[in-house]
């Protein structure tokens, strides 16, 4: 049988949270607060620096909008639900101030919020959860490094499934029936796109902290040594690109990202820009723009280093929009000087002697990108005078 917790998610001061449907990459499951709001699980460190971080990185970080407490609910049918209960939030000012901003139309919204309506988790009478409906065959059908073509990622639909088991498994071990979990409330980064193209990047050629332990360290290493980490300091960990021929997104997930060659993962970012029809190589110029400015900021940053921290470029998948963005993401093992900054929970007193100078590795992941985005850039232009000149 299902136990049952008393959990009054109608109260006008709870939410009921949503699976956030456009994670591409991480290993935790992040879930929608509301349209411009989603809820990552509270790690100390990344708290801190959200809370501390230089006034240079604020345009390239999603913005920080507070601590909930979440709870873990099955009701009488077996469906889960998560319900959150503000705790400290800057949820005042909600709009997109961005003048490049988009307003959704009452048909997208709809659309994006059947998706994520229909992304049900359902915990049967033996205990086994699944989804309620046909997005089960999706993660069954889902092939870890392969390349998926569907509506909703599978690799978010995965997370969620995980992190409900997880959940389910201590809620029937507690004696009160009561599972919850602190998470903090970030600005959601795609919420100003229709469609939302979605580059997920870990940055650096060391993704391991001061603090790991032994094993984590040669765990972390191997996977920088086997993957583009190694000679680009940067490597694909998720990518969804919507295709205009099909209403659909085509998925790469970070497995696929660790067995990139380095001529492949130059190939996928030329796909990252194919949406099935054309390719959008118009807003690459703004990107490398932004990632140029991201380079100067990191660059003066000399007692920071950004280890396991990953980088987001944004695109709108609609044919007439010329929207991105560029963010850094993922703070949980960023550290800093103690001079630096008021908090002491994520700091090193001797980092400026044990990494002098800026964090170099993710420096050569920003130069390898904008190297890489120029010559794609510039391959484009030649193409097309040779075409012109042809005919």
């Amino acid at each position: 049988m299902v136990r049952m917790n008393d959990c009054e998610y109608n109260q006008s001061s709870l939410i009921q949270l949503s699976p956030f449907i456009h994670q591409v990459g991480g290993h935790s499951s992040m879930f929608q607060y509301d349209k411009n709001t989603i809820c990552k699980l509270l790690a100390p460190a990344e708290l801190d620096f959200y809370q501390s971080m230089p006034d240079s990185l604020k345009k390239f970080t999603p913005e920080f909008r507070g601590i909930v407490t979440v709870q873990y609910c099955e009701d009488e049918s077996g469906y889960i639900k998560l319900i959150a209960r503000p705790q400290t939030t800057s949820l005042e000012n909600e709009s997109v101030s961005n003048e490049q901003d988009i307003s959704l139309t009452n048909d997208q919204q709809s659309s994006d919020n059947t998706l994520r309506k229909s992304v049900q988790l359902r915990c049967s009478k033996d205990g086994s959860i699944d989804y309620s409906n046909s997005l089960g065959v999706d993660i069954v059908n889902y092939e870890q490094g392969k390349t998926t073509m569907s509506t909703i990622n599978p690799w978010s639909l995965q997370l969620c499934k995980k992190q409900a088991e997880k959940l389910h498994r201590q809620f029937i071990g507690d004696e009160n029936g009561t599972v919850s979990q602190q998470y903090i409330l970030l600005e959601n980064v795609t919420a100003r796109f229709h469609n939302p193209c979605i580059l997920d990047l870990k940055m650096g050629r060391r993704q391991y902290a001061d603090m790991d332990s032994d094993k984590k360290r040669q765990s972390k290493m191997r996977k920088c040594e086997l993957s583009t980490s190694s000679k680009l300091g940067v490597r694909l960990c998720g990518m969804q690109v919507y295709q205009l021929d099909s209403n659909r997104y085509k998925f790469t997930d970070k497995y696929r990202g660790r067995m990139l060659t380095i001529d492949e993962f130059r190939s996928s970012l030329v796909q990252y820009f194919d949406n099935g029809r054309t390719q959008r190589f118009d807003i690459i110029s703004d990107i490398i723009e932004r990632l140029e400015s991201l380079y100067t900021i990191i660059n003066s940053l000399v007692k920071y280093r950004f280890y396991s921290g990953s980088l987001l470029i944004v695109y709108d998948g609609s044919l007439h929009s010329k929207l991105t963005d560029v963010r850094m993401i993922d703070f949980a093992h960023t550290i800093y000087d103690t001079a630096t900054t008021t908090t002491t929970t994520t700091t090193n007193d001797d980092l400026s002697n044990i990494h002098p100078g800026p964090d170099k590795g993710y420096l050569l992941g920003l130069e390898s990108l904008i190297g890489y985005f120029h010559e794609i850039l510039n391959n484009n232009e030649k193409n097309t005078t040779r075409i012109k000149t042809e005919n």
